[in-house]
């Protein structure tokens, strides 16, 4: 065998070896991530209500409507609350709402920002304490909402502050981070619910995209335990360092 072919035959066998290598690697690499079954855009709500109810006499605000914090949202008389006041019962204002005691009623106020999206305290309607008045969708609290079905063991392996890729309806990328992790077994398997948190889904030029109910796919990146563990998260790091993955 001439020295040539020697090094074509080492050439190639170094070219198989690397191949391999890689190809573990990205497997290895594959076998730390786990796409959602479901996700969805979720918000922060918030419920409008209180100990007195009563009827409705002015209505500020409609479905739909933006608030800010301390805005009107609707006037009630309460004859409940006129009963504390007859009974020497002080009825003080809250950040929630104002009390006009020699009127009996109570105006109800926003203590968020947001977006009004139930009202049940229309004007006319009658309403009992203890139940939802109205709700207000907080401005800029855009998560995701992602369902896994995953192994007891790959389970173990979702993080609190784990990265999560987030994509979009028009197949662009957001980043985000696992904030919480709620588990349930379902045959064996652990059906998994995660909250993914990402500021960017609150961010002006997503207004449309990240609107509540928005479908999703998520993809969480789980704890590395195999074998190549530093090299596969040094090699991607640098990949995306050079902006190749």
């Amino acid at each position: 065998m001439t020295w040539t072919n020697r090094f074509r035959l080492l050439a190639g066998l170094v070219g198989v070896l690397v191949l391999v290598a890689v190809l573990t690697v990205v497997y290895n690499q594959r076998q730390t991530r786990a796409q959602s079954q479901t996700a969805t855009i979720s918000t922060d709500a918030y419920d409008v209500g209180a100990g007195y109810g009563g009827t409705v006499t002015k209505q500020y605000v409609r479905e739909n409507d933006s608030v800010a914090v301390g805005d009107r949202l609707f006037t009630m008389q309460s004859p409940a609350m006129q009963a504390d006041v007859a009974n020497k019962v002080k009825v003080k204002d809250t950040e929630a709402y104002d009390v006009n005691a020699k009127k009996g009623t109570i105006t109800y106020l926003a203590t968020v920002a947001g977006q009004v999206d139930q009202l049940g305290a229309k004007l006319g309607t009658t309403l009992t304490g203890g139940q939802s008045f109205a709700r207000i969708t907080v401005t800029g609290s855009q998560y995701v909402d992602a369902q896994f079905l995953l192994t007891p063991r790959d389970y173990e392996r979702v993080q609190p502050g784990a990265a999560v890729s987030v994509l979009l309806p028009d197949n662009s990328k957001v980043e985000g981070t696992v904030s919480t992790v709620k588990v349930a077994t379902e045959q064996g398997l652990a059906a998994t619910k995660i909250r993914v948190d990402s500021p960017a889904l609150a961010t002006p030029q997503l207004s449309t995209l990240a609107r509540s109910g928005t479908p999703v796919v998520a993809t969480v990146q789980l704890r590395d335990d195999g074998p190549l563990a530093g090299t596969s998260d040094a090699l991607f790091g640098f990949l995306r360092q050079i902006g190749l993955q």
